[in-house]
């Protein structure tokens, strides 16, 4: 199993794995692939998907899960009354235009500040028994992509919704608090929902986890300042790149040219070369022929273990920090 950033095309398969648990509107089923993609196409939602390289596209998707930033004022409102449906309330908003959700802009701004509330609307599985092997092969590489795609924020909350005692179980094990099963609130839309399709509602906020708990998303809440502030397209290029990507398909997959990508590496490499010298320096002693990719290798092994450097902040905030 591997993990990797979504693609419009996997888009459809995804839907399928929706958690039968999941309910919205008719209006909501007709047009999530739609907001998908919008929000998608405008950075402000992070889609990745678990695939099996043994089977062919797409049957090889095993898992898919999504996430994106909501507002502290919509947190703040929703956790005061919960309601079951997380994920369907937020679409109804954005297809009315009351959307609860961050911009990209809005991201750079609240990560360079008071820190960012992160909503968990989907994690979507070809088989939701959490004892069946195949599926636990995918939640590993779910747990290692959702630490891949989220470390280096400034979270401040971490709010998801799942379906059944066994997922609210594994939700449990991970520390997240249970804000809500719904028991209390009979509402129509949970009125005679089967019990492993009853909505749970947990929550992980960054003030719950003690300083160096031994706990893996603790490292989620207490990201540092970046370094290097690369822009958000150098960003992209090196999201890509960490998956090994050759140029070629990261021109592809970004829908830029080769020329493009190309002027990113260069401006990359002149970022390093002023905030640290040491990572690129000693592949200078290279030939011309090893030189490009030894520096390639170096800067990417420092990213894995740094990836706020990978997030959007704004310099002049943390200048005032």
């Amino acid at each position: 199993m591997r993990y990797r950033l979504a693609k419009m095309a996997d888009l459809p398969t995804c839907r399928e794995l929706l958690n039968p648990g999941f309910r919205t509107t008719a209006s909501v089923r007709r047009n999530v692939l739609g907001v998908w993609e919008k929000l998608i196409a405008n950075n402000a939602m992070n889609m990745t998907v678990i695939e099996d390289l043994t089977r062919p596209h797409p049957d090889c998707i095993e898992a898919f899960g999504s996430s994106f930033f909501a507002t502290e004022d919509f947190i703040t409102e929703f956790c005061a009354a919960p309601k079951p449906y997380l994920a369907a309330i937020i679409y109804e908003r954005i297809l009315t235009g009351r959307s609860p959700l961050l911009s990209a802009p809005q991201i750079i701004s609240e990560n360079s500040s008071r820190g960012l509330h992160l909503v968990v609307p989907h994690f979507g599985l070809r088989n939701p028994d959490l004892s069946n092997e195949r599926t636990l092969r995918a939640l590993q590489a779910a747990s290692s992509a959702f630490y891949f795609f989220h470390a280096g924020y400034r979270i401040n909350s971490i709010l998801n919704e799942v379906y059944g005692g066994q997922h609210a179980r594994y939700m449990e094990a991970g520390g997240f608090r249970l804000l809500s099963n719904f028991e209390d609130r009979l509402t129509p839309e949970i009125v005679g929902v089967p019990a492993k399709h009853q909505p749970y509602l947990f929550m992980l906020k960054k003030d719950w986890i003690a300083p160096a708990a031994v706990n893996p998303l603790w490292f989620l809440f207490h990201a540092l300042p970046p370094q290097m502030h690369f822009s958000p397209a150098e960003q992209r290029v090196l999201v890509h790149a960490l998956f090994n990507e050759p140029d070629v398909e990261i021109a592809e997959n970004l829908s830029v040219s080769l020329d493009a990508v190309k002027k990113a590496w260069r401006n990359i490499y002149n970022r390093v070369a002023l905030a640290a010298p040491y990572l690129i320096e000693n592949t200078e002693r290279l030939s011309s022929t090893g030189r490009g990719s030894e520096k390639r290798r170096y800067l990417l092994e420092y990213l894995r273990t740094h990836p706020e450097e990978l997030r959007p902040f704004s310099k002049s905030a943390q200048g005032s920090r």
